[in-house]
C-alpha cells in the first residue's frame, strides 16, 4: 500500500477516537455533594453518631448527583391500568425458572436449615432472590454512596412524597455499616435506591436482619448462605406464620367490591366479614385469621382478586407491592414444581422421589 494511502488510512481510524475524546472534554464534570450544606449537616450528625468527620466528609464529596437515580422515583404517566400478567411474564419465565432450579439444588440443606429455623418455605425464598437479583446474577451497578446522596440530598420534589428523610437515615447506616464492616463505601455497588446483595437490603435492613448463616464471623449479602438466611429472618421478624398459606382463591360480587378493597393489603376481613360482603373463599380458610381483598388488575382485560392472609402481607414488607408478592410466590411455586419434576423423572420406575422441602 502506498504511503499516502497508509496515512489517510491511520487517519481514518484515528479520528473517531479524537473526535470522542474531544467531545468528553466537552462534557460537564459530574456534580457532587462537596460543600453543600445538607452534606455538611449530615457529616456533623455522623460524627455526634462517633464516626470520623474527616473520612464521611471526603467520601461524600466524591459522591455523584445522579439524574438516573432521580427520574426513577419520578411518577409515571397516569392513565394506565397496572397489568399482572404482563408483570408475571417477567420473573416466572423458563430461565429464571432453570436458574432457580440451580440455585435450590446447590444450596439445598441451607434452604431446608432456614426454613426449619424461621419458618418460612423454602419456595418463597428461592422466590424473593429469583425475583430480587435473578439469583445473584443482578445485583446492580450503581454506587451505593451515590444513590443514597442523590435521594437524601435531590429527592425529586415532584414525586408522589417525600421520603428524603428515609433515604438520608439509609445513608447514615450505610456508612455505620461501612465503618463496622472497614470496607470501602465508594467501592460498593447495588441498585438505585441503595439495596444491595443477592437479597438488595437496604443498609437499614442489614443492621436489623442481615445474618451470619455460614458462621464464618462476619455478614456478607453476596455470599448465597447468608442471604438465604437473611431473607428468611426478615419475614420471620416481620411475622411470617409457620404454615399459614399466603394467598387463597376467592369468588367475589364485583357491586360490593370497594369496602372490601379500601383497606387495601392490609388483613382486616374475618370469613364471616368477607361473607357479609358477597365475597366467598373458594379453599377452607383457617378460622382465626384475618384476611385482605387484593386486586391484580390486568390491563383492560378483568382483574383478578384473591384473599392475602398475613404471610401475604409480611412479603408486601419486603417490596410494597401486591403483584411483587405474587411474582414471588409464582416464581418459588414453579422452582419448586420443575425440581420435583426433574427428580421424579431420575428415578427409577416404583421409587418414590424426595424434594428439597421434604
Amino acid at each position: 500500500m502506498p504511503m499516502k494511502k497508509i496515512k489517510l488510512y491511520l487517519v481514518g481510524l484515528l479520528f473517531p477516537a479524537l473526535l470522542s475524546l474531544a467531545h468528553a472534554s466537552e462534557l460537564p464534570a459530574p456534580e457532587t455533594y462537596a460543600g453543600r450544606a445538607e452534606a455538611e449537616a449530615f457529616v456533623e450528625d455522623m460524627a455526634q453518631r462517633g464516626l470520623d468527620a474527616d473520612w464521611v466528609r471526603q467520601t461524600l464529596g466524591q459522591a455523584e448527583k445522579l439524574e438516573t437515580v432521580r427520574r426513577m422515583f419520578r411518577p409515571l404517566a397516569g392513565g394506565q391500568r397496572k397489568n399482572w400478567q404482563a408483570y408475571r411474564e417477567r420473573f416466572v419465565e423458563p430461565a429464571r425458572t432453570g436458574a432457580g432450579r440451580a440455585f435450590m439444588q446447590q444450596h439445598a440443606e441451607v434452604l431446608t436449615r432456614a426454613s426449619n429455623q424461621f419458618g418460612v418455605p423454602v419456595e418463597v425464598i428461592v422466590g424473593i432472590i429469583g425475583v430480587e437479583t435473578y439469583y445473584g446474577r443482578i445485583t446492580g451497578n450503581h454506587r451505593v454512596v451515590d444513590a443514597l446522596a442523590t435521594l437524601a440530598f435531590d429527592y425529586p420534589p415532584e414525586a408522589a412524597r417525600d421520603r428524603s428523610a428515609y433515604f438520608r437515615e439509609q445513608l447514615a447506616e450505610f456508612f455505620a455499616w461501612c465503618a463496622k464492616e472497614q470496607c470501602q463505601p465508594l467501592e460498593l455497588r447495588g441498585s438505585y435506591a441503595g439495596a444491595m446483595g443477592i437479597p438488595q437490603f437496604m443498609p437499614g435492613n442489614i443492621h436489623l436482619f442481615g445474618t451470619d448463616f455460614d458462621g464464618d464471623g462476619r455478614i456478607d449479602l453476596n455470599n448465597p448462605v447468608d442471604a438465604i438466611g437473611s431473607v428468611a429472618r426478615f419475614l420471620a421478624r416481620h411475622g411470617w406464620v409457620r404454615e399459614l398459606e399466603p394467598v387463597f382463591p376467592v369468588s367475589v360480587e364485583q357491586a360490593q367490591l370497594g369496602p372490601l378493597l379500601a383497606p387495601d393489603i392490609l388483613p382486616t376481613f374475618t370469613p364471616e366479614r368477607l361473607a357479609l360482603h358477597g365475597a366467598q373463599a373458594l379453599a377452607e380458610l383457617p378460622p382465626r385469621e384475618v384476611y385482605a381483598l387484593v386486586e391484580l388488575q390486568n390491563g383492560e382485560a378483568a382483574s383478578e382478586y384473591l384473599l392475602g392472609s398475613r404471610n401475604f402481607f409480611v412479603l408486601t414488607r419486603y417490596n410494597r407491592s401486591s403483584y411483587y408478592a405474587m411474582a414471588v410466590l409464582h416464581l418459588g411455586q414453579a422452582v419448586t414444581a420443575s425440581e420435583a419434576a426433574a427428580a421424579a423423572a431420575s428415578q427409577p420406575e416404583g421409587k418414590a422421589a424426595t424434594c428439597v422441602q421434604c
